[in-house]
């Protein structure tokens, strides 16, 4: 037993020797799994939160390229205005002087125009030599030639009026016109303010004589069609000849000619049968041979347009058409005549014609009473010539309404010389140049500040390098534009102001700016938050793990610094 005592004695004990040895071990390991776990956590944060987030954000974002907004927004800071070289012939300087200082002091304040008055001599040898005021005239332009936009006055001592412009850059003033005189001609028909007044501010405007004027006509495109349409309802029956595009050469195609700095035109004719007015048509008396004609009301006629417009053909191209009908009425209807709502008649001659200045316009041209009279007897096709010379200046005058160069404004003791060609006045077709350079900057103006209103206001329309690169381009024409106009060159400014308005308006209506307006970022969050919510979850309790495990590092470590 003894023996047996001393050997369980001798063996080693399952007791721990030192309890605070195996307890330090036993910490160690777990502290170093939290850290483990710990690194793991910071990690699976840095790669979620500080590389997917930012790569997702990335990837997603809409491409826009930087555009000058502030440039953009100032560009009204600087206005439009023209400058207007303009000479002034008078005999006597002290008269010369006075209108030289009373006009200035009238142009001085001008919201578009600065005028540049020059004083025009001549030796006095040639001016007795000048007889006639086309003499003088000449003599004056040969010593100061005029450019595109630049005018002058010639004092003429044998005028009926005041003020007789002429179809070139000039004008006679009488020795009795005062500067208040000229300053309405140059305001009202030289330079036309109103439009200009139309243009940049209110579409309403008063004249002297409280009458309500509109700007009507449609906005100068680039490119025209310039449609002519003979339409003869009843071919079989009447047979109309006229040489249409010949007409078109000589007349319509000079006319153009004049105003292709600021469009370019492409004319076309065409020949339409079985198309007829549809409207009611009321037989009236009258003292003609046939006894009667037929009358149309003026309110119908904007149905008439509607109704052609569908047979006219106008889809065949992407510019802007505008119409001119030759309509021929067949003979059962003819004479037609345009009444008004009072019952009287439109047009005093046998002209009958009427223009929409948006569209185009009409033209009546009815059948002679032979040709009428020989239809009703029943005796087989009736032959009908139309005349050129009948037609073509009611078209040249339609196309004067359409594109504005129509001056309907009176002015006493004031007057214009007859047309003596087939083109508009030169100073007219300066005034065109003019007045479209200054509505191609401002519309551009207009377009480009709002297209960078609405990409300013919503961050995820797409801005493409197309877009961006012609909204620059506009910016930096109409600039560019505004200075030529004031350093008087206006041709150089038209060019520059015509690319400014085509190039805003391909970016205002470019198709790649629509890829995400339906797209916005509400939904973009909508899609993406139940993709990323799930990962984001532990992330977020990842939070609370650390901090648990950073209390208590920092608390055992302070512990074992206090013991």
């Amino acid at each position: 037993m003894d023996d047996l005592k001393a050997n369980v004695d001798q063996q080693p004990s399952s007791e721990p020797k030192n309890p605070t040895e195996e307890s330090t071990k036993t910490t160690d390991t777990t502290t170093h799994d939290d850290t483990i776990h710990f690194y793991a956590t910071i990690a699976f944060i840095v790669v979620i939160i500080v590389i997917g987030v930012p790569m997702w954000w990335k990837t997603t974002e809409v491409y826009r390229v930087p555009l000058p907004y502030a440039e953009i927004e100032s560009l009204d800071d600087v206005p439009i205005k023209a400058t207007i070289r303009m000479g002034l012939f008078v005999k006597s300087q002290e008269r010369r002087d006075i209108l030289l200082f009373e006009l200035s002091k009238k142009f001085e304040n001008n919201f578009a125009f600065n005028l540049q008055l020059e004083e025009f001599t001549l030796d006095p040898s040639l001016v007795d030599a000048a007889k006639t005021p086309a003499a003088l005239e000449a003599a004056i332009l040969k010593k100061y030639p005029l450019g595109l936009g630049d005018f002058v006055l010639i004092e003429w001592n044998k005028l009926e009026d005041d003020v007789l412009v002429t179809s070139e850059r000039t004008a006679f003033i009488s020795e009795s016109a005062t500067s208040l005189k000229i300053y309405q001609v140059l305001s009202s028909w030289i330079l036309q303010e109103y439009k200009l007044k139309a243009i940049l501010g209110s579409r309403d405007l008063q004249t002297s004589k409280n009458r309500q004027l509109r700007l009507n006509t449609a906005p100068m495109q680039p490119h025209y069609e310039i449609l002519i349409s003979v339409l003869n309802p009843r071919p079989d029956i009447q047979k109309v000849h006229w040489n249409a595009r010949a007409a078109a050469e000589n007349y319509i195609a000079p006319f153009l000619d004049g105003l292709s700095t600021i469009a370019n035109f492409t004319v076309k004719t065409q020949w339409v049968y079985q198309v007829e007015i549809q409207n009611p048509q009321k037989q009236i008396p009258d003292e003609s041979r046939l006894r009667r004609h037929y009358a149309i009301q003026e309110d119908a006629l904007p149905h008439v347009i509607t109704a052609f417009e569908k047979k006219l053909g106008n889809q065949i191209s992407n510019d802007p058409a505008i119409h001119l009908v030759v309509y021929v009425p067949p003979c059962g209807l003819a004479p037609l005549r345009i009444y008004r709502r009072d019952g009287s008649r439109a047009s005093a001659n046998n002209v009958e014609a009427f223009t929409s200045a948006k569209w185009g316009g009409i033209v009546l041209a009815n059948p002679t009473e032979d040709a009428i009279a020989k239809c009703l007897e029943g005796s087989g096709t009736t032959e009908f010539h139309l005349s050129s010379q009948d037609v073509m200046p009611v078209l040249l005058y339609q196309l004067r309404k359409i594109f504005d160069l129509e001056n309907n404004i009176p002015l006493l003791d004031s007057s214009i010389t007859p047309f003596n060609s087939i083109e508009p006045r030169i100073w007219e077709v300066d005034n065109f140049i003019r007045c479209n350079t200054i509505y191609r900057i401002h519309s551009a103006t207009l377009t480009l500040q709002s297209l960078i209103q609405l990409l300013g206001g919503i961050d995820y329309i797409v801005i493409a390098d197309q877009v961006g690169a012609a909204i620059k381009d506009a910016h930096e024409r109409i600039v560019l534009a505004k200075r030529l106009l004031l350093d008087n060159k206006l041709l150089e400014a038209a060019a520059e102001a015509k690319q400014a308005y085509v190039s805003a308006e391909r970016a205002f209506f470019d198709p790649s700016m629509l890829a995400l307006l339906y797209f916005p970022s509400e939904q973009k969050y909508a899609i993406y938050i139940p993709l990323f919510l799930p990962i984001m979850i532990p992330v977020f309790f990842s939070f609370n793990s650390i901090s648990k495990f950073l209390r208590k590092r920092f608390g055992s470590q302070k512990k074992q610094k206090t013991e």
